[in-house]
């Protein structure tokens, strides 16, 4: 019986390792990897010195998409926006008001933080790329800035805010270019911003937005130094960290012009 029992058990053993008997477990279906692109950014220069001779200047953006999955050369799916943002200041705005025949500065509205430049650039119109919440977030375009007091429900409020951004306009300090932002290839961008000759001192930050399908995929940020060098930063620490030196300095010069005038041009 004990024998039989043997018997029988080493030959189920031997029918389950057989070729063909055992079932086969199909594979599991590979797993999409996921995306892991991150954008790489960086600016022709890290520091501008402001002289005498300085006009303006035109500094590069540049950058490239690491991991990229675009399949052909100038189109895809990501899109990139590139914001410099200058040092905040507090600035007065002021409607002008005519009195007695004369325009005389009326009521006005303060705004405590206002980029002293602000320069938005895209690779298409960016309320096209990412949603009015995601730029509302991340402070991309003039209308999404939070100048410290913006009170929209308020009609005059909204004017003095409109004329702001408006003068600043005029002066080259505010910009958005929807084609500001070009591809090269498949991963390689670049975006050119223009530096007025007025462009207040400080440290700018440039912030570089990789969007794909509508959502931030990544960002980075790169810092710019705008200082003024030569006799133009002797002036300006003077005037603003020994003001009563600066202001004394002014008149003792006035005089002394005035007497070489007076020597140059006096009758015998």
């Amino acid at each position: 019986m004990r024998a039989a029992t043997l018997f029988l058990a080493l030959l189920l053993t031997a029918l389950i390792g057989a070729p063909g008997f055992a079932q086969q477990t199909p594979p599991l279906p590979a797993e999409k990897p996921e995306s892991k692109e991150t954008v790489q950014s960086d600016i022709s220069t890290r520091e501008i010195a402001i002289q005498s001779n300085f006009t303006g200047i035109e500094i590069l953006i540049f950058g490239s998409v690491d991991f990229s999955d675009s399949r052909t050369p100038g189109s895809g799916t990501y899109d990139v926006i590139a914001v410099v943002r200058g040092p905040d200041e507090p600035i007065v705005v002021r409607k002008k008001q005519r009195v007695a025949g004369i325009w005389v500065n009326g009521p006005g509205k303060t705004y405590d933080n206002v980029p002293g430049f602000y320069a938005v650039l895209s690779s298409r119109p960016f309320r096209a790329i990412a949603s009015d919440e995601t730029l509302k977030e991340l402070g991309i375009g003039l209308s999404e800035l939070d100048f410290g007091r913006h009170i929209p429900s308020e009609s005059q409020e909204q004017a003095f805010r409109t004329a702001m951004i408006r003068l600043m306009e005029e002066k080259e300090l505010f910009k958005e270019d929807d084609d500001g932002v070009t591809f090269i290839g498949r991963s390689l961008f670049r975006a050119t911003v223009a530096l007025p000759v007025s462009v207040p001192t400080g440290r700018y930050l440039v912030d570089v937005y990789l969007f794909r399908d509508g959502e931030l995929a990544s960002e980075s940020q790169g810092t710019l130094e705008v200082t003024k060098a030569g006799i133009e930063a002797f002036l300006y620490t003077l005037a603003f960290q020994h003001p009563f030196v600066y202001g004394l300095l002014g008149v003792l010069i006035a005089v002394l012009m005035g007497l070489i005038g007076w020597y140059a041009f006096r009758r015998e």
